[in-house]
């Protein structure tokens, strides 16, 4: 056919613009314009704090709240029981270990069996849903140390742990709150102290909702 097979100067004009365009705002952004990190900062963009602070989900993706994080948790429903679901912002307000809990005045410190130690956990939880909330989920859990032993475990009625700086009132016995409420509590758990672990708490359907770790008494 013998024709021209360039095309017209206009389009190599436009194409020429939009690449410099790609590359500049690549630049700006931290990174190079193949997608490796470098450009003018020499690195990738900062984090937010937002995002430092969110929970970190871990290897099998229930996330893992730490001291002062906040997460909405949700509970399914269940249509056996007639239970709707619900949600809730979960803050872990305080975490402490100890292997005795002193009490009040003339009673005996609780005194953990040996090869156990006690975490103590302070939760807020503030409903963001239609529904009440049941807090009793956050009283029970499922215990996994490092080298994969697991175990259930319940919260230890007995136990208090306003001795160490978290709040009197148990979360069990604290109501449940309704929309737009929130209750604080602590809830007390006895766990093994040999190694570290995480405690996982699900609904009552055993969905996870979040773990929180534990460390080795020992």
């Amino acid at each position: 056919m013998g024709g021209n097979s360039r095309r017209p100067h206009g389009l190599v004009r436009l194409a020429a613009v939009g690449a410099a365009a790609v590359a500049g705002a690549a630049l700006l952004s931290g990174w190079d314009a193949d997608g490796t990190a470098g450009g003018a900062q020499g690195r990738a963009p900062d984090r937010t704090a937002a995002e430092l602070a969110a929970p970190s989900p871990s290897a099998d993706g229930v996330r893992t709240l730490k001291p002062g994080q906040t997460l909405t948790v949700a509970i399914s429903p269940n249509n056996t029981f007639d239970i709707p679901a619900s949600s809730a912002d979960v803050t872990l307000t305080a975490l402490k270990q100890a292997d005795r809990l002193p009490q009040v005045e003339h009673l005996h410190p609780e005194v953990a069996e040996r090869g156990m130690t006690f975490v103590c956990l302070e939760f807020k939880v503030k409903n963001v849903s239609t529904e009440e909330f049941d807090t009793s989920h956050l009283s029970r859990a499922r215990w996994t140390g490092k080298d994969g032993e697991t175990t259930k475990v319940d919260q230890e009625i007995s136990g208090n742990c306003a001795a160490l700086g978290l709040v009197e009132e148990n979360l069990l016995t604290e109501p449940d709150p309704r929309p737009g409420e929130f209750v604080r509590g602590a809830t007390v758990f006895e766990v093994p102290d040999g190694q570290a672990g995480t405690l996982e708490f699900a609904d009552g359907l055993d969905h996870p909702m979040f773990k929180v770790g534990t460390t080795a008494s020992r």
